[in-house]
């Protein structure tokens, strides 16, 4: 009987893992379907790329973090400048449909997101990096100062830092924890996390975006899930990451990339630069933000009372404040002209 019982419960098992495995790959494929239908890949002279755009106006190269994607570009990007610029928004290389090929490289980015602006026939743009794309936007200001009207830095990595997100540095556990089965399975879980169980993800993410801790730490959260508006900020920035086996390959080169900046000379770059980053940034220190505008000459420093994701944050609103403020003041004397 107790044999019988045993079988029982093992075919049981079999058939719940199943149900979720297929589960699992129908989500991944219609989430990868809607993100490609969201985007056009460019054939430039440096490789592909796949970009999305929105908005009419000066234009603006949004640069995503790590991992991240159009998506993302497009979602903070549009939460910032809603549709009164044009918004460019590439995923990067190594991210969704854009491959890593011979451009994983900073400078090799730099040059291939200029290819980029070369096949729009657009001249000068406003670039802005947001958190990992921080390094890429200052290497196009300093390697193609003639290509950008302002610099604009948000909560952005801009010195040496050596996170891994998905891997631990082992050459023997790293090709399991970076592997599509487990990548997948982890999207999954923060998947049904977001549509069953809300507000324990959005209390998660915050508590790793932070360096507040305890009441403060509480206090903050608080706020956030309280605030519709904020709360569904948090909510929609998870999908930006998903599914991580799409992001992999480019989070993992950010990664290694980023153990070695600085990678120009930040005392180079003379355009117009904003740098807009939180106080208790829990991701990127807020002494990345400190040292940049040390070296960049006149940048201006937004500093506000938020972790990594600001616009999700109480101070969302001084942040787009003052990143609109300072763009409409560059492009007011840098009108674009196409190539």
């Amino acid at each position: 009987m107790n044999r019988n019982w045993i079988r029982v419960a093992g075919v049981g098992v079999g058939l719940v893992l199943g149900g979720v495995g297929i589960a699992l790959m129908r989500w991944k494929r219609k989430r990868l379907a809607d993100l490609a239908a969201g985007s056009e890949l460019v054939t430039t002279d440096r490789g592909v790329v796949e970009v999305a755009r929105q908005g009419s106006g000066y234009p603006v190269l949004f640069l995503h973090g790590d991992p991240g994607g159009y998506d993302q570009a497009l979602g903070a990007g549009g939460a910032l400048f809603g549709t009164d610029v044009e918004l460019v928004a590439p995923s990067r290389p190594g991210y969704l449909r854009t491959p890593l090929g011979d451009n994983g490289s900073l400078d090799g980015q730099a040059a291939l997101l200029v290819a980029l602006l070369d096949e729009l026939e657009i001249e000068r743009a406003v670039v802005v990096g947001l958190s990992g794309g921080g390094p890429i936007a200052l290497q196009i200001a300093a390697d193609y100062p003639d290509r950008v009207s302002g610099l604009v830095l948000v909560s952005a990595i801009t010195t040496e830092i050596d996170e891994r997100m998905f891997d631990v540095g082992n050459p023997i556990v790293d090709p399991l924890l970076t592997s599509t089965p487990v990548l997948d399975v982890q999207s999954g879980v923060v998947t049904a996390l977001r549509r069953f169980a809300p507000d324990t993800l959005v209390s998660m993410l915050h508590s790793e975006l932070s360096t507040l801790e305890g009441p403060e730490l509480a206090a903050y959260v608080e706020s956030i899930k309280t605030d519709p508006h904020l709360r569904q900020r948090s909510l929609d920035l998870v999908p930006t990451v998903l599914p991580a086996s799409a992001r992999i390959d480019g989070t993992l080169n950010d990664e290694r990339w980023f153990r070695e900046l600085p990678n120009v000379s930040y005392e180079s770059i003379d355009c117009p630069t904003l740098v807009v980053h939180g106080e208790f940034d829990g991701a990127v220190p807020i002494d990345h933000a400190e040292s940049v505008v040390e070296a960049i000459p006149d940048a201006q420093f937004v500093r506000l009372e938020a972790d990594h994701s600001i616009l999700a944050s109480p101070d969302a609103t001084r942040a787009r404040e003052a990143i609109r403020t300072f763009t409409e003041s560059v492009t007011a004397s840098s009108e674009p002209t196409a190539l």
